[in-house]
């Protein structure tokens, strides 16, 4: 990210994280600029600073300036866990008591299962949208695919958006075998190709950082969700990056685990299983 912005990295509860209703700042006081980040499937000891081999500097930089939680639990699935991130609201209560694609016959037509997030809930970039915040999305969404439903409904400025659950990284195709191509809207508008180049990673990186840089004169702060594909599967990679740890997991999962664990013990972290 451009180091000409201020930036506060953090993870958010709506119960935590207070502001004023208005657009006006108080006196003397500057809004931070908040940018989420969002691993899609990815396990906490994947990142560098928490004991994996994976090199993730960058990451490892903002753990090391900041701060790190080593007691957080996530839902046991996708659309569900961004529900609660972007509302603060459980799922059985903000329309995502389970994900759309797994509901059982006995959920079906009933409240709080919708399969996205219903209308009862406020999310955080509606909040800090009336609050004066820009707000920004890049990546997947999955909590749905309707009008009424997508980022640019539900609070969010400008966005460039996978809706479904997964795709190809490098074009428009459905994984999911349900219909043939994934969906994407680009500030509320359904795509029908995608920007010439695309690869995923690269392109919702770049979207969100011409999104920064084309309101980062006005002066108002902004909200940055950036929910990347990666790494969920299927795990489409350039050449350059899939060698980069070739034969580094010839030993197996148990040895690497345990040279995860033994770092983590070193870095000070007190480590539970199960």
């Amino acid at each position: 990210m451009n180091t000409k912005y201020t930036i506060a990295f953090v993870l958010l509860s709506m119960t935590q994280f207070m502001f004023s209703q208005s657009s006006e700042k108080p006196a003397g006081s500057k809004r931070p600029n908040i940018v989420v980040i969002l691993g899609d499937d990815m396990g906490y000891s994947d990142i560098g600073m928490f004991g994996s081999e994976i090199q993730t500097p960058n990451l490892d930089i903002l753990a090391s300036s900041g701060v790190r939680f080593t007691n957080y639990y996530t839902h046991a699935s996708c659309s569900p866990s961004r529900s609660m991130l972007l509302s603060g609201v459980d799922t059985h209560l903000n329309g995502l008591g389970n994900m759309d694609e797994w509901t059982a016959p006995n959920q079906v037509g009933k409240d709080g299962y919708e399969g996205n997030l219903n209308d009862k809930v406020v999310t955080l970039p509606q909040l800090l949208k009336d609050s004066g915040y820009h707000t920004y999305m890049v990546g997947k969404w999955h909590l749905g695919k309707s009008p009424d439903k997508i980022p640019a409904a539900r609070g969010f400025e400008r966005d460039f958006t996978m809706l479904d659950g997964m795709g190809s990284y490098w074009d428009m195709t459905n994984m999911t075998a349900l219909v043939p191509n994934t969906l994407y809207t680009e500030d509320g508008k359904y795509l029908t190709k995608l920007p010439k180049n695309y690869y995923a990673t690269r392109t919702y990186t770049e979207k969100i950082i011409s999104f920064i840089d084309a309101d980062h004169k006005d002066g108002k702060p902004f909200f940055a969700y950036v929910a990347h594909q990666a790494p969920h599967d299927p795990y489409h990679l350039p050449k350059d990056w899939r060698n980069r740890h070739m034969g580094q997991y010839d030993v197996g999962w148990d040895m690497i685990r345990q040279q995860r664990l033994k770092k983590q013990k070193e870095f000070g972290y007190r480590v539970r299983f199960g």
